[in-house]
């Protein structure tokens, strides 16, 4: 068994304890990907770990010639580990004529020469029969532990039921926060919440941290309202645009994410706790 990492990730690919194998990528002048394995595969079970985070098309690119660079060298079976999947937003077409991004995302890595894949905490459950190969998806919920006392909330309608599981798994109270949208301006309002918030420790779950401009919302309304903590979980970190400096100014105490997205450290900030996710993906491949 051996491991490769793309350049995402690669932080990430060290904490699994596994040696890494030598592959040189590099970028020609025009930027074309160049990916070279210099280890010997033949007959192995090979890993290769890269999330599809910024920039996800060169990302995606550089996972699928390293899954055909090692099927060419004759591997036995060629996982790809992807605890970010890019693209996993776009999984329906809104209006016609546009792409179902997700499906194609998901023929490119078959194409490539992979015969499974490991992913952690996928945004929709449309995302896996898009596939026809074999797809493991790894849990994070358990690392993102409230407090006992908490209640959580779902900061959108889109994530009522991921928040419902979390609460449920930590036998917590869930309430639901009712909103409304200028159809104008397309901005959102938080109304009301269907329960006490006042002198509590509230949780805000979901999946991605995008903009974050849902959360700030949510944890405004929740401060006016008279929580007494306001906490962020989420597992992946996109941090997109301004994400980052609106939730350090926001009335959110702590943020905690999970490493499937190697964050950089422009996109830090004090309110950021970061938990590796590194044991689940050893308890997938060992």
């Amino acid at each position: 068994m051996k491991l490769f990492a793309g350049t995402s990730n690669r932080p990430l690919a060290e904490k699994l304890g596994i040696p890494l194998g030598n592959v040189e990528i590099t970028r020609f002048i025009d930027n074309e990907c160049r990916v070279f394995v210099k280890d010997e595969v033949e007959g192995e079970d090979i890993y290769v770990l890269q999330s599809l985070s910024e920039v996800a098309d060169q990302n995606l690119v550089e996972l699928c010639l390293l899954g055909q660079a090692l099927k060419d060298l004759h591997a036995k079976k060629v996982t790809a580990i992807i605890p970010w999947m890019g693209y996993s937003k776009q999984d329906k077409a809104f209006r016609k004529g546009e792409a179902i991004s997700a499906q194609l995302v998901a023929t490119f890595i078959e194409s490539a020469g992979f015969d499974r894949v490991i992913a952690c905490e996928l945004h929709s459950e449309n995302v896996t029969p898009f596939f026809h190969i074999p797809v493991v998806e790894v849990p994070t919920r358990r690392l993102l532990v409230p407090p006992t006392d908490a209640v959580v909330v779902s900061p959108d309608l889109g994530g009522v039921s991921r928040s419902e599981t979390f609460a449920k798994e930590y036998t917590l109270p869930i309430l639901h926060m009712n909103k409304s949208r200028d159809v104008t301006t397309g901005n959102v309002t938080v109304t009301s919440v269907d329960g006490e918030v006042k002198g509590k420790s509230v949780v805000i779950f979901d999946d991605i941290i995008n903009t974050g401009e849902t959360a700030v919302k949510t944890s405004t309304f929740l401060y006016e309202h008279g929580a007494k903590e306001i906490i962020f979980f989420a597992t992946h970190a996109v941090l997109a645009g301004n994400a980052s400096q609106s939730l350090q100014m926001s009335h959110i105490d702590t943020v905690t994410v999970t490493d499937t997205i190697d964050i950089p450290k422009e996109k830090l900030f004090p309110k950021l706790h970061v938990i590796s996710i590194s044991h689940e993906l050893t308890s997938q491949i060992t």
